[in-house]
């Protein structure tokens, strides 16, 4: 599924009404009508509740005005609320008619919001500002949008919650807290990603009669199953373990050895043919929370974390590998700068950087313009601070413009960014995906390294690093929230993510 920003869906509008010919009083009586649907549909009488419809200035109080006209059809209790009749030309088609039906119009003010406090509304629509909101809101209309979250009606947002920026999802000032947000033709990036999600409430998606025809040319999808490639996980009879790819891993220290097992056994579990663990000596007591199948290329080290001159010692097995992963567990260290540097100029094989790799990325000019110009396949993992390292800004503005930072990310270097968070990103620099799948239950130490795994394992399986990424993260995600089925959010552990990647997999090839 599509997600549109504002400007796309004014673009949208506009061919529909100019290129089409489909009036723009059309498209707001099928959009008001559409909500009416909702609200009908979710209570089996109207009759007896108090229903109160609060609408802005322009086209989104339209769409209020005649959500309301088709409830006072079959409500006696609907009261409309108005900061200003001064409406859009559209929107006073609208208002017009429900003043000659003699529906209760109210100019708002601070006496009349003052004695609505006194009332008791059961419903209320949301129609004051819609998906073109750009500057913070202020005197009445936040003080009627507190209203409207303190009164326990059940509340209904028209296009987007009054607030809630479409673009960015942030919240301008203060946004309504609605029940059910019911949009039109597509989802806008507001009501996906958050802070903008935690307001929309259930998301409706409606058809107001705009003909898919005119829709192009929208770069940012809702990732689903749809949009996988599944067919290298059928495997033929006769195969064998070289057909699945070989997967070198450098990653971790003393400190984190952990990360070199989550990421090592990630791979593993999800399917490559070998994989190759290049770790420090001290790492290998962790020997009993490792998979047996894992092959260890142990490395010198100095205090515990991988040295240049062992990990040299071990260039002829990169002859084998598929494709390596770079950064989980390693620590910031000149070392590891200098152990990157030298796999970027010796060597071109599908590289995936996660964590410490990210944060040498962040700091080294040299290892900046070797990624930049490396001929192979990147993909780079970053959450929300590493980004704003690699972009040097502050994690607040990538937070703010998620979609924005790892396009920039993937722009310059040429790589697959995955930008980590609760709605991780996925994207070549133009195409996006947006993963909505996931619980907070990964939020743990350890949850990107198994991610990181998993990318790997699909890029030796023969994947393309854009793929690969979109089905890791679609994988990594499902298993933990099929994981709810049995457990608690807070007692997932990246771990089992891992272990369950094997009933995933197959509900996803089964659909």
């Amino acid at each position: 599924m599509f997600v549109l920003t504002s400007s796309q869906m004014r673009e949208i509008d506009r061919k529909a009404s100019q290129e089409i010919g489909i009036p723009e009083v059309v498209l707001m009586e099928n959009a008001g009508f559409c909500v009416f649907e909702e609200i009908k549909r979710d209570f089996e009488t109207l009759d007896d509740k108090n229903i109160a419809v609060f609408c802005g200035k322009g086209n989104n109080g339209g769409d209020g005005f005649v959500v309301a006209r088709y409830l006072a059809q079959v409500c006696p209790n609907v009261k409309v609320f108005l900061f200003d009749d001064n409406v859009t030309l559209t929107s006073k088609v609208f208002l017009d008619i429900l003043k000659k039906l003699e529906v209760d119009i109210n100019i708002l003010s601070e006496e009349l919001l003052s004695s609505l406090r006194a009332q008791r509304f059961d419903i209320i629509v949301d129609a004051i500002f819609g998906i073109g909101l750009s500057k913070d809101i202020d005197g009445l209309y936040k003080k009627v949008i507190e209203y409207i979250n303190g009164s326990g009606a059940y509340v209904y947002s028209v296009d987007i919650p009054s607030g809630v920026c479409s673009d960015s999802a942030q919240i301008k000032g203060c946004a309504v807290r609605a029940s059910k947000t019911v949009t039109f033709v597509y989802p806008k990036v507001g009501h996906i990603l958050y802070p903008g999600s935690y307001y929309c409430g259930k998301v409706i998606v409606k058809d107001i009669g705009i003909p898919e025809k005119i829709i192009k040319d929208i770069k940012v999808k809702i990732l689903t199953a749809e949009d996988l490639d599944i067919s290298k996980f059928y495997r033929y009879p006769d195969s064998h373990k070289g057909d699945y790819g070989k997967v070198g891993i450098v990653a971790g220290s003393k400190y984190y050895p952990g990360a070199a097992a989550l990421c090592s056994n990630a791979a593993l579990q999800s399917g490559c043919g070998l994989c190759y663990l290049l770790t420090p000596k001290e790492v290998l007591y962790f020997q009993n929370f490792r998979r047996p199948e894992i092959i260890v290329l142990p490395v010198e080290s100095k205090e515990g974390i991988v040295s240049f001159d062992g990990f040299v010692k071990f260039d002829e097995y990169f002859a084998k590998f598929d494709v390596l992963g770079f950064g989980c567990g390693l620590t910031k260290n000149k070392e590891v700068e200098k152990i990157l540097i030298h796999i970027l100029e010796n060597f071109q094989i599908p590289i995936v950087i996660d964590a410490d790799g990210l944060n040498v990325l962040a700091s080294s000019r040299d290892v900046r313009e070797l990624l930049a110009s490396y001929k192979s396949q990147k993909v780079l993992t970053p959450h929300y601070m590493e980004a704003a390292r690699v972009l040097d800004v502050d994690v607040k503005d990538v937070a703010k413009s998620p979609i924005d930072a790892a396009k920039k990310i993937a722009s310059e270097f040429r790589a697959i960014c995955v930008l980590k968070g609760s709605r991780t990103i996925i994207t070549d620099g133009d195409e996006v995906f947006i993963n909505i799948l996931g619980n907070p239950g990964m939020a743990k130490g350890g949850s990107g390294d198994v991610l990181t795994g998993i990318i790997l394992s699909m890029i030796a399986q023969g994947y393309s690093a854009f793929e690969a990424a979109k089905l890791a993260v679609y994988l990594h995600s499902l298993s933990a929230d099929i994981l709810l089925e049995k457990k608690t959010m807070q007692t997932i552990l990246p771990s089992d993510i891992i272990d369950g990647l094997d009933s995933t997999i197959k509900r996803l090839i089964k659909g």
